[in-house]
């Protein structure tokens, strides 16, 4: 038996790898990414218990993993590692703490951070914010998403603009005619933005919400401006801030929405 096989969890696995947060985020926010290995076996019987008997994953994660089709099992995993490292800077006596999930989907942390997951199909990213950070009485949620950057090749397939834009948004994207490429990131980037939107706010509307009823504006020196259109929330009931940064690979965005005040730290 080959040591890849008698250890698949401790050669296979990557550690979590800590990214830098787009440049105007909040200070305190911490980035976990973790890769899903490339040659990691489509049976997860071969490798989930390696990774409970390592104390990676909790045994009550690795039940609800063998719910889930095979086809989600590795990223649900990769995105388990990456919260629980974000975890483990910020709350670390609940590093070992089972991240089971809502009703609606979302990771269930510790009181002490506000926190996030996004899955691809190669590595997750985990977004924490420690809830100390917080002005006393605010109540905040976060959401982050992570893409990959289009390449020359993904141009030639179909945009989903018209899906995911307003009509201002679609305006805007007409700068960006000359460069194909450009204008693809760009709708990608503004996927990326309203998907990490939708889970902030969603702890505050519990409804899916429409691409369209988010509004982006970007500016000249890379600020974005979000606008909800939701008719259910007043203006100034919730505030939500967005920001985005670029790697070689990746487009990360990160979302903070901020449902006003109270006597107390929700």
């Amino acid at each position: 038996m080959s040591d890849v096989t008698a250890r698949p969890s401790a050669l296979l696995w990557p550690a979590p790898q800590f990214v830098p947060a787009p440049t105007d985020a909040p200070s305190a926010f911490t980035l976990a990414r973790v890769g899903v290995p490339a040659l990691l076996d489509a049976d997860a019987r071969r490798w989930l218990p390696a990774l409970v008997a390592d104390a990676r994953l909790h045994r009550d994660e690795a039940a609800l993993v063998e719910t889930m089709p095979p086809t989600r099992r590795a990223t649900f995993v990769a995105g388990r590692l990456a919260l629980r490292a974000a975890v483990a800077v910020h709350a670390p006596q609940h590093a070992s703490d089972p991240i089971l999930r809502t009703e609606r989907g979302a990771p269930v942390l510790p009181h002490a951070v506000a926190g996030s997951v996004s899955h691809k199909h190669d590595a997750a990213l985990a977004l924490m914010l420690p809830r100390h950070a917080l002005a006393h009485g605010a109540s905040l949620h976060v959401g982050v998403d992570l893409e990959h950057r289009p390449t020359a090749r993904d141009v030639a397939r179909p945009s989903i603009a018209r899906r995911i834009l307003t009509a201002p948004e679609l305006d805007a994207l007409s700068a960006f005619d000359a460069d194909p490429l450009a204008q693809r990131e760009r709708v990608i980037l503004s996927f990326a933005i309203k998907e990490a939107v939708y889970k902030a706010i969603d702890p505050t509307v519990q409804r899916y919400v429409r691409f369209t009823e988010v509004a982006l504006q970007f500016s000249d020196d890379g600020a974005v401006a979000v606008s909800l259109l939701l008719p259910e929330l007043a203006p100034e009931e919730i505030t939500v801030r967005a920001q985005y940064a670029l790697d070689d690979r990746w487009i990360v965005a990160t979302a903070v929405a901020t449902t006003g005040f109270s006597d107390s730290a929700e």
